[in-house]
């Protein structure tokens, strides 16, 4: 199948990527930096210029493709209602609906995250409540387009939530440094639960729900095993040999980050990957302790 990836040069859509590819897919890379296609290359694919807020250039980008996943992000302008970081998980969205309504697309997989979900101390599954905070809300409203258009559209829609994606990059590169600096600071006692799944992972998970998930169903992608976040980040610093993070009250935590990522950083949320298991994706590393190992050993 030939596939157009939307923010294939990014944190996880490089991973993404890589596993189409090896999954026996031809893949089409949409970045807006000729300087990203070299990253799309390494990892297996065709590059392709152009921006999802542009339908000429993206329906030009996707000629032939049977199939797309939608990873494209904007760091401008989050939080700025209708910035470009809304814009291009949502109107992105629209536009590669729009490949569908023309006959060019019969499938399409949006990535979210699970921070849609509302904290909860039972194991979340695919019909739990949601509630979207802060940059989640985007993510959000993107689900709720690219749903919109499942069959109405002309082509079946998937949604995946992964949880927290570690690998040498993003939110895991930027708590590495704090910890290794000392700087690092847990919010509350840490007890409450994260759902982890190495980046690597999660890219053959998106793989698995692009061959094989049903229309208009939601995945979550986790490795299944949730830890206490404070459990996870003095694992790392031990790995490290560096202090254990100190800790923030949750009123100095909403000062420091603003309410919204405050509440997420001290939200509870257990999630469980059993739906996607049902499709026969197994993580290559079934907890955080087996793929921090491997990475911090690659990191070094």
């Amino acid at each position: 199948m030939k596939v157009l990836v939307a923010g294939a040069a990014g944190y996880l859509g490089s991973a993404v990527v890589r596993a189409l590819v090896d999954d026996g897919n031809e893949v089409v890379g949409l970045v807006r930096d000729p300087r990203q296609t070299e990253r799309v290359r390494a990892a297996g694919g065709t590059a392709a210029i152009g921006d999802l807020l542009d339908a000429e250039s993206v329906d030009g980008a996707a000629a032939g493709c049977e199939a797309a996943v939608h990873l494209a992000s904007a760091t401008a302008e989050i939080g700025v209602p209708g910035g470009r970081a809304e814009r291009v998980r949502v109107e992105g969205t629209r536009t590669l609906l729009g490949l569908g309504r023309s006959g060019t697309l019969r499938r399409l997989v949006l990535g979210s995250g699970y921070w849609v979900y509302r904290a909860s101390e039972e194991m979340i599954t695919e019909r739990s409540p949601v509630d979207p905070r802060g940059e989640s809300r985007i993510n959000y409203e993107a689900e709720r387009a690219a749903l919109a258009g499942n069959r109405s559209a002309g082509l079946e829609v998937l949604v995946v939530r992964p949880g927290m994606v570690y690998g040498d990059g993003s939110w895991f590169r930027s708590t590495f440094d704090a910890i290794r600096s000392g700087e690092y600071r847990l919010v509350g006692d840490g007890a409450n639960r994260w759902s982890f799944v190495a980046r690597t992972d999660a890219g053959t998970g998106f793989a698995r729900v692009l061959r094989s998930g049903s229309p208009g169903e939601i995945y979550n992608l986790v490795d299944g095993r949730p830890a206490p976040w404070r459990e996870f980040a003095e694992f790392l610093a031990d790995a490290l040999g560096r202090p254990r993070p100190a800790r923030l009250s949750p009123e100095q935590a909403d000062v420091a980050y603003g309410p919204d990522v405050a509440h997420h950083l001290a939200a509870d949320r257990p999630t469980s990957a059993q739906k996607l298991a049902e499709l026969g994706w197994r993580p290559r590393y079934p907890s955080y302790r087996e793929g921090l190992t491997d990475l911090l050993a690659r990191m070094r």
